[in-house]
């Protein structure tokens, strides 16, 4: 085997609503045809739209990881959902240098939990919780193109068996959702946006996705805040040569919340279409 052919992803997910833990969703069968197509990644790193950092970079490090149910108002089984995955503190302190490398400010943590957008993604992804994680905070305040470039300064991770995850969402306005419509068409208007993130992903046209607010007048009603689109530049920014968009999985769930999954992968896998 060449050891290009090693190279493990860069995922974007869009994490949706907590109840995919439950795993009852075309979501959950993709996610793990996908792991499935692919060898398993020794360990992972993610950034989440639900850890959020100011501007400095924070990287945990920790032996163990736990998790925290961070949702209101979902059925009390939601709360007792257990997701137990080791942490990696040689890679969380690889990590910290290569960030510091690249000019960030950075900060270590040692007991933080894993955020429901960490965890239920991976409950589809590596439901044994056999891979281990290493959770790097969104830094907010930072504007996209040095998101693209905190991706960038992990790429090379990929290539000893790190897979790399951004996970938020592709169209997320929450103001919007209609509970009642979970299957449903979607909004013309969500499913459009949808569509132009994945005609930009299959042109490799970076500089449209980083343009995005000025390019799409209706950014601020698929993103009233960014913190859910800011993780695709981590994913997009971790490309290497090579790589193929594979869409995982997509589609607008009640009404406005976007479900695209994409990986960035130089090997596309053509059982996955």
């Amino acid at each position: 085997m060449h050891m290009s052919s090693l190279r493990h992803p860069t995922l974007f997910i869009s994490h949706g609503t907590p109840m995919l833990a439950f795993g009852e969703d075309p979501f959950h069968e993709h996610m793990q045809k996908f792991s499935a197509s692919i060898p398993k990644p020794k360990s992972i790193v993610v950034v989440s739209a639900h850890s959020v950092s100011s501007e400095s970079v924070h990287v945990l490090r920790s032996e163990r990881n736990w998790i925290q149910h961070d949702y209101t108002g979902f059925p009390k089984e939601l709360y007792e959902v257990r997701y137990d995955c080791p942490g990696n503190p040689t890679l969380a302190d690889e990590i910290t240098g290569l960030i510091k490398e690249a000019g960030f400010a950075v900060e270590v943590e040692v007991n933080a939990p894993l955020d429901h957008g960490i965890w239920v993604p991976l409950m589809s992804l590596y439901p044994k919780g056999d891979v281990p994680v290493v959770r790097v905070s969104l830094p907010i305040n930072l504007i996209p193109a040095k998101v693209l470039k905190l991706g960038k300064t992990l790429s090379k991770l990929r290539e000893q068996g790190v897979m790399m995850i951004g996970t938020g969402g592709a169209v997320h306005n929450l103001r919007e959702l209609q509970w009642h419509q979970k299957a449903g068409e979607g909004e013309a208007w969500a499913k459009d946006f949808e569509e132009w993130i994945v005609q930009a992903l299959k042109r490799k046209d970076v500089d449209a996705l980083l343009g995005v607010e000025e390019e799409r007048p209706d950014f601020k009603r698929a993103h009233p805040s960014n913190e859910h689109f800011l993780p695709i530049y981590f994913t997009v920014g971790a490309a290497l040569p090579q790589d193929e968009v594979q869409i995982i999985h997509r589609g607008i769930e009640y009404g406005s919340l976007s479900m695209l999954s994409f990986s960035l992968n130089h090997e596309t896998n053509p059982s996955l279409h």
